[in-house]
């Protein structure tokens, strides 16, 4: 059943006519920027924030460096004590495989803080995108319309201290260089989701190590993974419990080199 579902999922992600039905628009660049205009933000705990204002409910985010690990965490507070959001980001090579995601939140006026790790050596290059009315509603239909159309898999949590959940792994094809991750607890109750996602190339060898956790209900997460190279694997852990820890995500392509 294990060796069936892993087939599945290696057909899912690499067979491009199963995604036939999917709109133009879920595989344009312009969805995920590249050209937003970077801040560097020196190691050792530094801090910046960037207060959103009351009707807008889309950010678009893009972090990268000059060559050296991409570490820092990316947090969303509504208030000074409820954090909505939080994303802790640790990647081998920043400039290799940068990563971007657009953060979809309710539009009460709440503020993004970026904090870059302990180490002073490893300063990050952040970009901060916050779209247009029309452009949020453009994103806003997009999302709608891969999750509608796109296969979704069920994670369910594990034991009340959060631990033991549920495991899906993806292969990623070679000529994928990047792959779309989406995931949204609307469906599977509306509650809250904390995942570990790592992307490894090669048995054990962890390039990528993120722990995500949003407010799932109202808080679809849409990111880009690049994916370089060959003999890539996704693989997501959901880090909640049983009776709360449900949620669904979809992995498909999003750069594909013919």
């Amino acid at each position: 059943a294990a060796a069936a579902a892993a087939a599945a999922s290696i057909s899912k992600i690499s067979n491009t006519k199963l995604y036939s039905t999917l709109p133009e628009t879920s595989f344009d660049p312009a969805l995920f920027p590249t050209d937003i205009p970077l801040e560097n933000i020196m190691g050792g705990k530094t801090v910046r924030t960037y207060p959103l204002p009351p009707g807008q409910e889309r950010v678009q985010l893009l972090f990268t460096t000059n060559g050296r690990p991409l570490k820092c965490k990316v947090g969303l507070w509504l208030g000074p004590l409820r954090q909505t959001h939080n994303c802790e980001i640790d990647i081998e090579d920043g400039q290799k495989t940068p990563f971007r995601y657009t953060l979809k939140f309710k539009p009460v006026g709440q503020v993004l803080r970026i904090e870059t790790s302990k180490e002073h050596e490893l300063p990050v290059l952040a970009g901060v995108l916050i779209p247009n009315k029309e452009r949020q509603k453009e994103l806003k239909k997009n999302t709608e319309a891969v999750w509608e159309l796109a296969d979704k898999t069920l994670i369910q949590g594990g034991s009340v201290e959060g631990g033991g959940g549920a495991i899906r792994t993806w292969e990623i094809p070679e000529k994928v260089d990047s792959i779309q991750f989406l995931s949204w607890a609307r469906d599977t109750g509306m509650k809250s989701f904390k995942m570990k996602i790592e992307l490894l190339q090669g048995p054990n060898n962890k390039k990528q190590d993120f722990l995500l956790q949003c407010g799932g209900g109202s808080q679809p997460w849409h990111g880009v993974f690049e994916t370089p190279g060959n003999g890539w694997q996704l693989r997501v852990t959901n880090k909640k419990f049983l009776e709360d820890g449900l949620y669904q995500c979809a992995v498909l392509p999003f750069e594909v080199r013919e």
